[in-house]
């Protein structure tokens, strides 16, 4: 996988991550048998509230995890995401790539158990971050000071997802 953070952007003139998050959701909806129930375009891309890596995030809401079969993971690699393996609580993360040399990650599906406390706090979280400007711009800087900070892309996506949970406890 691609080792280093992806530059920042900070706008998205020709609507490039809404469009693809149109498709996608289609994609996902009309997986034969999917369990998909729930899609929502999420992180900077979104709103661009703050600069933000090229990546199109999407909350996947599901019933339960264990909808997820290996029969829905190779529908999704005929797509072109792969599952990441990294020790993820509660969630499935699979993402797509830009191609299979550089693997730099183009999208990326946070699948989540609908129900949950989890799929709560990231819906909460994108809701402050796209509508409280003031908030967004202090995550956003919290984002480049850790970006300028870290070397690699894992300790980058664990410090990342502190902040998440940092912002979750502010809405608690």
């Amino acid at each position: 996988m691609y080792s280093d953070i992806q530059s920042y952007i900070t706008e998205d003139n020709k609507n490039y991550f809404a469009q693809k998050y149109q498709i996608l959701e289609k994609m996902l909806i009309n997986l034969l048998d999917t369990p998909v129930k729930t899609t929502l375009h999420i992180g900077g891309t979104s709103h661009f509230n703050y600069a933000t890596e090229p990546i199109l995030d999407v909350l996947v809401g599901v019933d339960n995890l264990h909808d997820i079969t290996t029969l829905d993971e190779k529908r999704l690699n005929y797509e072109g995401f792969y599952r990441l393996h990294h020790p993820y609580k509660k969630k499935v993360i699979m993402a797509q790539f830009n191609n299979l040399i550089d693997l730099k990650q183009i999208a990326r599906l946070h699948i989540v158990q609908k129900d949950s406390s989890l799929y709560r706090d990231y819906v909460q979280s994108n809701q402050i971050l796209t509508n409280d400007k003031q908030t967004a711009k202090q995550f956003g800087a919290n984002k480049l000071i850790l970006a300028n900070k870290v070397k690699s892309i894992r300790t980058y996506e664990n410090q990342k997802q502190y902040l998440f949970h940092e912002l979750t406890q502010t809405i608690i």
